[in-house]
């Protein structure tokens, strides 16, 4: 999947509770309740890809793209739709840290979405079917990970996802 700059179509699409960012060349959608941690595991992953001084520097190339609210729509150019999230303007470059408040961080808007992950307070099924790890948002078919909010390797498993399912390693 191409994840080159893609169209800001701002008239479509809808507005939604989720952080989002951009994580090596992937786009990670984070969904799940207020307080669920969503800002917490993306400065988690943000800082363990590169560092988060790389980030700061905005030389990793891992960037914030949304914290909190994301508005979601869809890119048609091309050979298949994909789903973008886009900053709103308001709050462009902030992230919330926990203890610490909102702080000014390089953004990257709008960006394509390679993976739904969404923090939930039951424990995810073991072994989902091939077809619950998929979620249709915009009309868009998105690879999806439930994550438990209290999950210590949140991280990991976000990463073996989005290996798995970038890379076509899902069995």
């Amino acid at each position: 999947m191409s994840n080159e700059i893609v169209e800001d179509k701002s008239d479509t699409g809808h507005l939604m509770h989720a952080t989002s960012i951009f994580l090596d060349g992937l786009g990670i959608l984070i969904g799940g309740a207020s307080g669920s941690g969503k800002s917490a595991l993306a400065l988690d992953l943000l800082n363990d890809a590169h560092g988060f001084d790389n980030v700061l520097l905005n030389s990793s190339g891992s960037l914030l793209v949304a914290d909190d609210q994301t508005h979601i729509g869809r890119d048609e150019r091309g050979e298949s739709v994909k789903l973008v999230a886009r900053c709103p303007k308001n709050i462009e470059g902030m992230l919330e840290v926990r203890g610490l408040g909102i702080i000014k961080v390089p953004y990257k808007s709008p960006a394509p979405i390679d993976l739904y992950v969404e923090i939930v307070d039951e424990m995810p099924e073991r072994m989902p079917e091939v077809e619950d790890q998929y979620r249709c948002i915009e009309g868009v078919k998105v690879a999806y990970i439930q994550i438990h909010k209290d999950d210590r390797l949140a991280k990991a498993r976000v990463r073996a996802a989005l290996y798995a399912h970038t890379r076509g390693k899902l069995l």
